[in-house]
């Protein structure tokens, strides 16, 4: 090989420039940015061991840190303004429990957050019977739809693809919630009308798992052939003696709130998707 044959190829092949050493590659802007983070280091620690102690006596210290958690986690996946929408939203469908309990006089903890499982309450005392279930399981959907509804009106007055990715989200997560089958929201209403629905909703979920597997779905599946279970072998018990008006009343308020549910879920997303960016 020639020296001009070598020329060409070493124009064909051109070797990578040759990298500096680590503290040169810093420059005096990086070097200045480590000497102010050392100096400030006490200031940031200090600031967070302030919101520690602030959380760590707060009466809703495991939600407020729980709910920042989350957030966090669901912003690295779809961003910050949506995820602290949607966690917005939870927070809204658990406090809607939370009110719905104390108008019952059945003292409740503040809800904590998980990621990807959504939220939950502790309650201390067990309800009296199904009836009560139920009106309680009814206040965290009708509070979650009523804020999802809020979001999609003003999605329509700001023509938002983001509020209306959230009112989809929120109205989608009420209609999930009232699947008639225990431990969900729909379950515990639907076992005031009667439990034996609960073996309906049983299949559904089934359905869901094999169109779209997930391991929530499967915890479901699980709690809900449980309940069924306890039921089928106590189905005479007392607490399910539920009074006809009444179930006549939370049966049409489930049924109203599963249709609209339903509708504005798929509404929602129709406009989500024509408002959304084609590349």
């Amino acid at each position: 090989m020639n020296r001009e044959d070598e020329i060409i190829e070493s124009r064909d092949n051109p070797q990578p420039p040759a990298q500096k050493p680590w503290y040169k590659r810093i420059g005096l802007g990086g070097a200045v940015t480590v000497l102010l983070a050392l100096l400030k280091w006490k200031s940031i620690l200090s600031f967070l061991k302030g919101i520690f102690l602030v959380v760590k006596f707060s009466k809703f210290g495991v939600t407020t840190l729980s709910m920042l958690a989350t957030i966090g986690v669901y912003a690295w996946f779809y961003g910050f303004q949506w995820a602290a929408g949607f966690i917005l939203l939870i927070a809204i469908h658990e406090y809607g429990h939370m009110f719905a309990a104390k108008r019952q006089n059945i003292a409740v903890t503040a809800p904590v957050f998980i990621p990807f499982l959504g939220a939950m309450i502790g309650i201390k005392e067990p309800p009296k019977d199904a009836a009560t279930e139920s009106i309680i399981a009814l206040g965290g959907p009708l509070f979650g739809f009523a804020a999802t509804a809020c979001v999609h009106a003003a999605a329509y007055g700001l023509q938002s693809p983001l509020l209306f990715s959230l009112a989809f989200t929120g109205y989608f997560l009420t209609l999930f919630n009232l699947i008639p089958a225990s431990p969900l929201d729909g379950g515990r209403i639907a076992g005031a009308v009667s439990p034996y629905i609960w073996f309906l909703g049983i299949p559904l979920i089934v359905i869901l798992i094999w169109v779209s597997f997930s391991p929530i779905l499967i915890l479901v599946l699980f709690g809900a052939v449980h309940r069924a279970w306890e039921f089928w072998k106590h189905r005479n018990d007392p607490y399910y003696d539920t009074a006809a008006g009444f179930r006549l009343q939370i049966g049409i308020a489930y049924l109203s709130l599963l249709v609209l549910s339903g509708v504005l879920t798929y509404e929602a997303h129709i406009t989500a998707e024509a408002l959304r960016p084609r590349l």
